[in-house]
């Protein structure tokens, strides 16, 4: 009898503080109870002194970074910017042709056709939509690190709720990396950055030949809809605002499901930067150069799917354009 009141109380204290106060045990429709319950004792054990109000959040970010996870079946691609059309109406509505023979007045130079390349990636999931400042508030907490713009917010008393769905800017790259590993370790999926490649044929549709990482492949929205929450919406040029940071899943996803690869922040890649690096890289899943004194960043304001940026990975300062998202590197979906 003492065993089994004693076993009661530890399952118990898994899902409370044992001091009196209850962890509001979280739940979710694709996250079994069971990794629920995982991460929860986990979250106790890494930070046994954190209130109950930090271990929520903590259990919360990790559950719902599993939930948003979008699976990826690899496949082979031409990696790199392919060609458009020489004299497009507008560069807002762009269709692909195999006789299309003109570079695109947005593409980055360094994508140019000396980059096209074959490239064949392994299975893969992908966050749906960029790191939050809530994710990364429970993690900087979590560490006993200050939150991004902790002044701010203390001096005009600027609650959290109102940051909980932007997408968090960063100061450094290895930011990035520690978070997506964070997560990982709560919830015993191999979770990191994504690799340059797996986020360009994520966006193009699993590699397919699209300009814009859209619910349509165009930037010009006109007669579409798209699903918010379980109902089609109506959306009309003017909500599609580049080029300012709003909330995350402002713009449709396309059609794998991912949020906001044609705005809000640039993300980073777990990539190193170089520029020849794709003359002579490996075909099957490339990881990037060895080392190096930039990272790459894909995603920019106005975006083709191709166009990539690169920066020194410590920045002096929090900046709202160099966000990101993680990546699971396993060839089976989460469960």
């Amino acid at each position: 009898m003492y065993r089994k009141y004693l076993s009661i109380l530890i399952s118990t204290c898994v899902l409370t503080a044992c001091n009196g106060e209850t962890t509001a045990s979280v739940t979710s429709k694709t996250v079994p109870a069971e990794k629920i319950n995982q991460i929860e004792a986990k979250v106790k054990k890494l930070y046994p002194d954190a209130d109950t109000k930090l271990q929520h959040q903590i259990v919360a970010v990790a559950v719902e970074s599993l939930e948003s996870m979008v699976f990826i079946k690899g496949g082979t691609f031409m990696m790199g910017a392919f060609k458009g059309p020489c004299d497009p109406i507008t560069t807002d509505r762009m269709d692909w042709s195999p006789d299309v023979k003109c570079n695109t007045s947005m593409s980055n130079p360094e994508t140019g056709a000396d980059f096209i390349h074959k490239v064949t990636l392994s299975n893969y999931s992908l966050a749906n939509h960029e790191t939050t400042y809530y994710g990364f508030d429970a993690f900087q907490r979590a560490h006993d690190l200050p939150i991004v713009d902790a002044d701010m917010r203390e001096k005009y008393n600027i609650p959290d709720e109102q940051f909980k769905n932007k997408p968090t800017p960063t100061k450094t790259w290895q930011e990035a990396k520690d978070y997506c590993l964070w997560l990982g370790d709560l919830t015993g999926y191999p979770i990191d950055l994504p690799t340059e490649a797996q986020w360009e044929y994520a966006a193009r549709d699993r590699g397919k030949y699209i300009y814009y990482p859209t619910n349509n492949g165009y930037l010009q929205p006109e007669g579409g809809h798209y699903l918010v929450g379980d109902i089609y919406v109506d959306y009309k040029k003017d909500e599609w605002n580049y080029g300012e940071y709003g909330h995350i899943k402002r713009y449709p996803p396309n059609p794998l499901g991912l949020y906001d690869m044609a705005g809000n922040a640039r993300e980073w890649m777990n990539d190193w930067y170089a520029k020849d690096y794709y003359q002579h890289s490996t075909e099957y899943d490339p990881q990037g150069p060895a080392n190096g004194t930039e990272k790459v960043l894909r995603s920019i304001i106005k975006p083709l799917t191709t166009s990539r940026a690169h920066a020194v990975p410590i920045q002096q300062i929090y900046y709202l354009s160099n966000g990101f998202r993680c990546a699971v590197q396993q060839i089976i979906p989460v469960k």
